[in-house]
């Protein structure tokens, strides 16, 4: 599957006749879902991982903002191992160069002396990630990155997520993600507007 064209086209399909972008960086961890093999067997555990990259928003209308973010993400399993190894596995680390575009509506006017500023939002969209490095290690320390193969180094993500200010250039963002074959992923994020 190769995701980029959708995001391009997708991006081109909006008229971004925005009269602000906004540039942000951000910051955070997630909560994977557990690694499966093919069969259905439970190979490693619930995982915590980073989630960290720049991002812009631009605003399509008053409260409506599209938002591309091209983040690095341990984010889990969105790929599968095609043979159970012999050995039990301790640990899986999966690498992501990660690109969702969302669709987000600003709520809750928040007014100060220099500025007005939306202090909620809320966003959904896609994501397109992309397998670029793995790490895998049996439970006692054999390194088996080069014998594991993955069904996939793809996967198309579905995104949703809520962000509250806290000052009009620092927000606390939530993001649930959901792959087309049914792994998750929450994130929690902080990010910075420059």
């Amino acid at each position: 599957m190769n995701g980029v064209p959708i995001l391009i086209f997708l991006l081109l399909a909006f008229q971004l006749n925005a009269q602000r972008f906004e540039g942000y960086l951000a910051l955070g961890s997630n909560l994977s879902d557990a690694n499966l093999t093919q069969s259905g067997n439970r190979q490693v555990g619930t995982r915590i991982g980073l989630n960290l990259g720049p991002g812009v928003s631009s605003l399509i209308s008053k409260r409506l903002t599209v938002n591309l973010e091209m983040l690095y993400s341990q984010n889990g399993y969105y790929a599968r191992i095609i043979e159970t190894p012999s050995l039990a596995l301790n640990r899986i680390r999966l690498h992501y160069i990660e690109v969702p575009l969302t669709l987000g509506y600003r709520f809750n006017l928040e007014k100060d002396k220099q500025v007005n500023f939306y202090k909620r939002r809320i966003s959904a969209g896609i994501a397109y990630a992309r397998l670029f490095r793995h790490r895998v290690l049996a439970i006692d320390g054999t390194n088996l990155t080069d014998a594991i193969r993955f069904d996939r180094d793809d996967a198309l993500l579905f995104n949703i997520a809520a962000t509250s200010f806290f000052h009009k250039s620092l927000a606390l963002n939530g993001r649930g993600t959901l792959s087309t074959f049914g792994e998750w992923t929450v994130a929690l994020r902080l990010l910075y507007y420059i």
